[in-house]
């Protein structure tokens, strides 16, 4: 509430950021201790979470384009919301449809606005931790980016919507939705140019080893940036685990989210707009106990 409280005319929302909960230790509803999780296919979505927040999201808001505050941690202007007529029914992706169609709004009765994000307040969320659920919600999240692109698609390069048309959208057309599509394009032609001999052996492997390590960099840049300035996590050994993760998420993590993001424009075309649940284990403490001995769940 502190931007709302500074500026409560221009501030239409604001956002937090969103952590992984799985494998902390909870009592009463309540964390006691932040834990890196077990599962490996849980850890490295904490790695995906600091990355997309600390870096992604902080520097849209910076520059007033941040085109998404996530559904499960925001605060809007009530009365804003109801203009634009809340949460569009139809969409599987409503934060960022919402988000969206407040620029809208705005740009087009020319009112002077900020949307931000704070990254001091945590909103703690269970993650999927198996592939099957991880794959439901990528692909439910990207066929969402392409629903609400599609219905934003007139607010391209228009200068009555500014740096939302002519940065921000286009930025998720191209390296958002269109992401998977050029990665697997990469892949295809890089590979094949290597095999038919017009790109040289040691090229190839040079042009891998570098996109894999500038990639790596910059989650590891994440995960420290994170530790030094708010120094969630209690074990150093959960913080040399977590960087040690940053190593496995843009191989083989990176190329099954491409798949699964690929699935999701593909069920997109089809006309398959079901919003599908993510299956929820309930968390359990590790090691906090109740009086009667038993581990607590919170389902």
């Amino acid at each position: 509430m502190i931007p709302v409280l500074h500026n409560p005319e221009r501030v239409v929302c604001v956002g937090g950021i969103v952590r992984v909960l799985n494998g902390s230790e909870i009592e009463h509803g309540t964390v006691r201790k932040i834990r890196l999780p077990r599962r490996g296919i849980e850890a490295v979505q904490v790695v995906e979470y600091l990355r997309a927040f600390l870096i992604g999201r902080e520097a849209w808001a910076r520059g007033n384009m941040l085109t998404i505050i996530s559904g499960a941690f925001g605060v809007f202007q009530t009365d804003m919301v109801r203009e634009v007529g809340g949460y569009r029914t139809s969409a599987i992706g409503e934060d960022l449809d919402l988000v969206m169609r407040l620029h809208r709004k705005l740009r087009d009765t020319g009112q002077k606005y900020t949307i931000q994000f704070v990254p001091d307040p945590v909103c703690w969320t269970e993650v999927p931790s198996d592939l099957r659920s991880l794959a439901k919600q990528r692909a439910r999240w990207h066929k969402g980016l392409l629903d609400v692109l599609w219905q934003s698609r007139d607010m391209l390069f228009r200068r009555r919507y500014g740096r939302i048309g002519c940065l921000a959208l286009p930025y998720l057309w191209l390296f958002e939705l269109m992401a998977p599509i050029i990665e697997l394009g990469g892949i295809i032609t890089i590979t094949l140019a290597a095999l038919l001999g017009v790109l040289s052996h040691d090229l190839f492997l040079e042009f891998l080893f570098f996109g894999y390590a500038f990639a790596t960099v910059i989650s590891i840049g994440s995960v420290l940036q994170e530790e030094v300035t708010y120094r969630r996590y209690n074990d150093w050994r959960d913080v040399v685990r977590l960087v040690s993760l940053c190593f496995l998420e843009h191989f083989p993590y990176r190329q099954l989210h491409m798949v699964w993001r690929l699935q999701g424009l593909w069920q997109y075309f089809r006309g398959d707009m079901e919003w599908v649940p993510v299956k929820r284990r309930g968390l359990e403490s590790v090691s906090v106990k109740q009086s009667a001995g038993d581990s607590l769940s919170i389902p």
